[in-house]
């Protein structure tokens, strides 16, 4: 039986494990973060339209928006489907990266729509300075940060030391940074020589090679389902 690391926020891993766990999978689950929510006063904001780029964002926003019909626009299908959970009904997809939810909104919106961009405190993209120079009124808001662990669990080193994890799942740029930095930081990274890591875009690849892994392998289309459907291939 494979085994496989989830380094995603403990619900999100949890979501994760039960799919993998499907498909043969001995799953072993370590955050490099906790997310917490900031709750701000976005009662005086004007906008028409809502743009989510993470599920954190809209979970966010279900706290502090008591109204459930704005128009939603979402980066991929997995943020739409967390939206529709939490009780919004107006959402639609781009099911793409950041560059092709630009040239959704490009495609489908009209530059006298007001936007609010609803994100964390980290991005990986600057998604209103993009829009704003494509002539469109978009304001953003902060709904949530990221609080990094300090330092991989005993549990985790001892996993990666006897060699009982094959692979690292890495479904965000922030997630990859994090997780080779507690490797460095625990001394781990020529244990790191044997283990695969999958992701679902060439930025989080790219943030991976802080380190020396067996291969890294990248999902066809920069989604959650397209990476766990690449696992499972290769399992």
């Amino acid at each position: 039986m494979k085994s496989i690391l989830l380094t995603r926020p403990l619900l999100d891993s949890l979501s994760t494990r039960s799919t993998l766990k499907k498909y043969g999978y001995k799953v072993f689950i370590e955050p490099v973060f906790t997310i917490k929510y900031l709750n701000p006063d976005i009662s005086t904001y004007e906008f028409d339209v809502v743009i989510s780029t993470s599920k954190n964002s809209v979970k966010a926003f279900s706290q502090i928006c008591k109204e459930d019909g704005f128009p939603i626009i979402t980066v991929g299908n997995s943020t739409m489907q967390a939206a529709k959970n939490l009780g919004f009904s107006d959402i639609i997809s781009a099911d793409s990266n950041v560059d092709g939810l630009i040239s959704f909104i490009k495609s489908h919106y009209s530059n006298a729509i007001k936007f609010l961009y609803i994100r964390g405190q980290e991005v990986s993209c600057d998604l209103k300075k993009r829009l704003s120079e494509e002539g469109f009124n978009v304001r953003e808001v902060v709904l949530y940060k990221t609080i990094t662990k300090r330092s991989l669990t005993n549990r985790c080193k001892n996993l990666l030391l006897d060699g009982k994890i094959d692979s690292v799942a890495f479904f965000s740029s922030q997630t990859a940074r994090v997780f080779c930095s507690l490797v460095l930081k625990s001394g781990l990274s020529p244990v790191m020589n044997n283990t695969v890591a999958y992701t679902m875009s060439k930025n989080i690849a790219d943030s991976l090679k802080l380190i020396k892994w067996k291969k890294i392998i990248t999902s066809r289309l920069p989604t959650g389902e397209s990476l766990i459907d690449i696992i499972n291939k290769d399992c």
